[in-house]
């Protein structure tokens, strides 16, 4: 999934509920979330997240997170508040460069 521009929650919920309209077909446990080209405030409900998104997102498969931080302020609401419902659920990794992420992801594909 990549972000560009900047993202209001209306259309941050529309491209997470793409992502699983899109992924469910293919039971993919990896999922790469690039907002390196993301500008402004990145979507901030964790909460949603957690009680809407995720649930679905691990019935279609998902296992490895590997996101991407934004390059103007290396930071996001994931970096500031990592919610505990994650842990056990899915493994989450933060990055600053999208090639380290497909390294990452690439190296769980090996387990």
């Amino acid at each position: 999934a990549t972000w560009r521009g900047h993202v209001d929650a209306t259309e941050a919920m529309r491209g997470a509920e793409n992502y699983l309209a899109q992924a469910g077909a293919f039971h993919c446990p990896y999922l790469l979330n690039d907002n390196v080209a993301l500008h402004g405030s990145w979507f901030d409900s964790v909460e949603w997240l957690q009680r809407a998104w995720l649930p679905q997102a691990v019935q279609l498969g998902l296992r490895y997170v590997a996101h991407v931080v934004q390059a103007d302020t290396h930071t996001d609401i994931l970096t500031l508040s990592f919610p505990t419902t994650l842990v056990g659920l899915i493994e989450l990794q933060l990055f600053h460069q999208v090639h380290e992420a497909e390294e990452w992801l690439r190296s769980c594909q090996q387990r």
